[in-house]
């Protein structure tokens, strides 16, 4: 999507930056096996890449409501007023120029994750006893220790059974904990893309988008269909495309409001009816 160039007035109010040189940023948006790593910034964002962040970047700079941000300064609502406030003008920028300058320093926890830690200690025979920090001994059985553990969790632990990791984030902004990945809503944001290129030059047909992304290739039209197959695969493809650009559409009003991710139907967008059984639709 081409965004305009014209600046906001509005003062960009930035969350504070770890120090210069300071390596230890860690992200609860990351995947599991490097969420509990610290990073310095570079590598922050090589880590970043393909996430749910990238998502909430690639989301804002196709939302229609937030290049209207960009261009006129004015805010539909106070959340959308504070998101602005925390990512900046988005026009004309790349995620890793962003990222750099502006997205680790609000996504990064304001404080580390605590870690177990192992301690030598001996027992009451003075025989040497590796132990948890927990006092976890480790000479018996992991079955045993992970029975004890896992009652101690459900006794003390307040969230055992709805534990939410972004409720325990300390990040200036937090995501949302949602059944959601990048894979599939990046799908969502590239048939909007499509769409708003296509309705630039005419009527965007939606089963000639689901074709060009290979929506579902089983529907796309082959020479050796009939007429009545053509139609029937059109109806279906566009069934599928007109889905995910309604998503893609409370998706990208949703993460304006600083919500992300996403795709509950949202008050700026207008619900579609279901089309009648035709070969041709468009938005």
């Amino acid at each position: 999507m081409e965004l305009p160039k014209s600046p906001a007035k509005t003062l960009v109010k930035k969350a504070p930056k770890p120090k210069a040189g300071q390596a230890q940023l860690f992200f609860k948006g990351l995947p599991e096996d490097v969420r509990f790593k610290s990073h310095t910034i570079p590598e922050s964002l090589e880590r970043a890449k393909g996430t749910l962040y990238e998502t909430w970047f690639n989301a804002l700079q196709l939302s229609p409501h937030y290049q209207a941000i960009c261009e006129t300064n004015e805010f539909p609502s106070d959340e959308a007023k504070s998101t602005f406030e925390l990512f900046g003008d988005l026009r004309n920028v790349t995620f890793d120029t962003w990222w750099i300058e502006v997205g680790y320093g609000i996504f990064a926890e304001k404080k580390p994750f605590n870690k177990v830690s192992i301690n030598n200690q001996t027992d009451i025979f003075g025989e040497d006893v590796k132990v948890l920090h927990l006092e976890i001994p480790l000479n018996v059985s992991p079955k045993t220790l992970r029975a004890q553990f896992d009652n101690l969790l459900e006794l003390h632990h307040p969230h055992y059974k709805d534990f939410d990791r972004w409720q325990a984030s300390t990040a200036p902004v937090r995501m949302e904990s949602r059944k959601l990945t990048s894979v599939s809503l990046n799908i969502c944001l590239d048939v909007y893309r499509l769409f708003l290129e296509k309705s630039k030059k005419g009527e965007a047909l939606l089963y000639e988008i689901g074709e060009e992304l290979r929506i579902n290739p089983k529907l796309n039209v082959v020479h050796s269909d009939k007429a009545i197959e053509v139609n029937e695969k059109r109806i279906k493809m566009s069934s599928a495309v007109s889905e995910y650009l309604e998503k893609a559409k409370n998706l990208v009003a949703h993460a304006t409001e600083g919500r992300f991710p996403c795709t509950d139907n949202h008050p700026w967008i207008e619900r579609q009816t279901r089309a009648a059984r035709k070969s041709r639709y468009g938005d």
